[in-house]
């Protein structure tokens, strides 16, 4: 097994855990904004501190240009999509966006990159897209009403990608953890003055162990995110961001198993496309 393609599969894996005690949070009442803001900082510490213990941290003048409209793209994304989730069923928004954006990334990758990609990734991208669809939605194929909601969905997308793509660039020249470390930091400032500018009951989190719960949540982000930037260094981002299916497929298990969610058999189904389909875009 290739290090890019280990690196990604932890990567996705520990962005589910990350995602699952996202859910966790928001099932028990959190403010959404109050905590991704939070969970931005604790983001960008955590690496900070892993760098400065185990990385010789380099932050140039030119680190600090592209890490503004990278960390501009990725808080933004996240605000557009909580907006989207006000409007349309959360059943409704996340399978679109999902499978839409691997498709996107895909596609995009190998114009932008002259990636090169066999008839055996295509069919295994195919496999992921049926099999994330599956997995996020209740209602198995569903088609989705074109509606303003929708619009904001594929306004999440277009962010989604950008930054994807953006990051692919950047990690050829520029060290993924000093890049992962600023993109948070900028993140957390433009959160901070989103929150401030349009929630006039913002408010520090006054619990303590909720402040546990967004820093171990925070945790697995950061090293998903550092597990992808360093992943996305030495491999084709054609190969890697389909296998971001499997992130759906750990969030599906986790919740079946320890957030106590109703199981259904297409999810399962779905599952099985998603590995056989990140097996076929790997070789």
């Amino acid at each position: 097994m290739e290090l890019w393609l280990i690196l990604a599969i932890l990567a996705f894996t520990s962005y589910a855990t990350s995602i699952s005690i996202d859910k966790y949070l928001m099932s028990h009442k959190y403010g959404i904004l109050r905590t991704n803001t939070l969970k931005m900082f604790f983001d960008g510490a955590i690496l900070l501190i892993i760098g400065l213990l185990f990385f010789d941290l380099n932050f140039s003048s030119n680190v600090l240009f592209w890490s503004i409209p990278l960390g501009i793209i990725y808080s933004l994304a996240g605000i557009v999509y909580f907006t989207a989730l006000k409007l349309k069923d959360v059943e409704q928004v996340i399978p679109t966006w999902q499978s839409l954006g691997i498709l996107l990334l895909f596609i995009f990758s190998i114009i932008i990159f002259n990636e090169f990609v066999t008839l055996f990734n295509y069919l295994g991208v195919a496999l992921i897209l049926v099999g994330v669809y599956m997995i996020l939605s209740k209602t198995g194929f569903q088609m989705p009403v074109l509606d303003k909601g929708f619009c904001i969905i594929l306004a999440v997308v277009f962010l989604d990608v950008t930054y994807a793509l953006l990051v692919k660039y950047l990690v050829s020249s520029i060290s993924p953890i000093t890049l992962a470390i600023m993109m948070y930091f900028v993140a957390t400032l433009v959160l901070v003055v989103y929150n401030f500018s349009f929630n006039k009951k913002v408010k520090i989190i006054d619990s303590t162990s909720k402040t546990l719960k967004i820093l171990v949540a925070a945790f697995f982000g950061a090293m998903g995110t550092l597990l992808i930037y360093s992943a996305l260094s030495i491999g084709n981002a054609s190969k890697i961001y389909p296998i971001s299916g499997l992130q759906c497929v750990f969030i599906f298990i986790i919740a079946s198993i320890f957030l106590k969610e109703k199981f259904y058999l297409h999810r399962l189904a779905g599952t099985i496309a998603v590995v056989f389909g990140i097996f076929l875009v790997s070789i």
